[in-house]
């Protein structure tokens, strides 16, 4: 009689955890890999974003010879709320069917609402509830597209988008040049200015950016967080502007809004001051992303940048002051 023996063709347990521990190595080692393209496209729609923002800026001051104005409120009577250069310029953002919808007219309670006195929010402009425009919002970021603002009282106006992106209202005190306090003043709501580009109730032309286009920053990302919390420029949500119809060299009082920004800490700063950046009414809100290392601009000749969080604070203002005379040329 003839032994016959069988050898099984399988793997031994020894061998599995082998593999399954090699496995793990490579997945281990690929998934930051992954990680990191993921925010690679992430920040490249961001670009793209901010990128459309400033065609659609450009062709504004196109039509109408001018830019639009940061925030602003046409009533003289309280309570009432204005809007910001968001809804401006939405009909060069693909959106001029909801844009000829609106009301901007004085002939309403207000454009947003009774606000923090009460009173129904969107009266006449209720459009704008609910809606999403996308190149408004950084995909990297965790703020949620109709997370109500903290702290708001009597918020009706659920349901208004938060929008990653910021107007650059200029440098707060000291800023660079000759003049530390030009352009800035102390209206009860941290800094207001006028230095820079997008700022209350008025509107320059691109002829008044002096330092020059390519040197100015026009908008700026805000799409992180602040200690873990939302304090982005979206009081009563991102359509909101401004409390009151004064300018910055006009009546100094109550210059609280939302829609745009006065630099006066680095980017992404976790700072939270009282009458600075405890209230997302403040005008001087930080300007942060969750992409690493830095946040994008647009700059007011159209283009994007992306600056480190490290940049000199100095410099900062220089790219946000438009007339300081000490132009910086990123590279």
């Amino acid at each position: 009689m003839k032994n016959y023996s069988f050898r099984r063709n399988a793997f031994t347990l020894v061998e599995l955890l082998v593999v399954i521990a090699i496995i793990g190595i490579l997945v281990a080692l690929l998934l930051p890999a992954i990680q990191a393209a993921r925010e690679a496209a992430r920040r490249a729609q961001c670009t793209n974003n901010m990128r459309q923002i400033g065609v659609a800026m450009h062709n504004y001051h196109d039509t109408y010879q001018v830019l639009p104005a940061g925030s602003f409120n046409l009533r003289h009577d309280w309570p009432a709320n204005g809007t910001n250069w968001r809804t401006l310029i939405l009909p060069f953002m693909e959106q001029e069917s909801v844009y000829n919808e609106l009301d901007f007219t004085n002939q309403r309670p207000s454009f947003m609402a009774g606000g923090a006195a009460g009173g129904d929010a969107l009266i006449g402009n209720e459009v704008l509830r609910g809606l999403l425009v996308s190149a408004y919002r950084c995909p990297s970021t965790q703020i949620r597209p109709f997370e109500n603002a903290e702290g708001v009282a009597h918020n009706n106006e659920q349901g208004t988008l938060n929008v990653s992106y910021v107007g650059n209202q200029g440098a707060a005190r000291p800023i660079p040049g000759p003049d530390p306090n030009r352009g800035t003043r102390d209206c009860q709501q941290g800094w207001s200015c006028d230095n820079g580009v997008l700022f209350q109730n008025d509107a320059i032309s691109m002829a008044y950016i002096v330092d020059g286009t390519s040197n100015t920053v026009l908008i700026f990302e805000q799409s992180g967080l602040v200690a873990g919390r939302n304090r982005t420029a979206n009081y009563y949500g991102g359509w909101f502007g401004s409390r009151r119809p004064f300018t910055l060299i006009g009546q100094c009082e109550d210059h609280w809004q939302a829609g745009t920004t006065c630099v006066r800490f680095a980017p992404n700063s976790n700072i939270v001051q009282t009458g600075a950046t405890d209230q997302m009414y403040r005008n001087n809100t930080v300007v942060n992303s969750q992409h690493p290392g830095g946040i994008n601009l647009t700059m007011a000749d159209g283009s994007v940048r992306f600056i480190p969080d490290t940049i000199d604070f100095v410099m900062l203002k220089r790219l946000a002051c438009r007339y300081d005379g000490e132009t910086v040329q990123l590279p």
